[in-house]
């Protein structure tokens, strides 16, 4: 496996429902990837749910991209 060697943040996007895992790093490709999340009309409590988990899995994505090396390192 290729270490990606990006380091990237975690962003809410300014259009969509959704968790934005974007690059950091000058010329490295800006948006890594979208977690999108659903908004149910009516049920809040539902809609924090799932914007909670969509950011979880952010989360978790962001620290692979971030620890490669490290990751890469335990597994060979």
């Amino acid at each position: 496996m290729e270490n990606p060697n990006i380091k990237v943040k975690i962003k809410h996007s300014e259009s969509k429902l959704a968790w934005n895992i974007v690059g950091t790093g000058l010329g490295n490709k800006y948006k890594i990837a979208r977690l999108a999340y659903l908004a149910i009309e009516g049920n809040e409590v539902q809609t924090e749910i799932e914007k909670s988990e969509a950011l979880r899995h952010a989360k978790f994505i962001a620290f692979c991209f971030n620890n490669s090396t490290q990751i890469l390192t335990k597994l060979n």
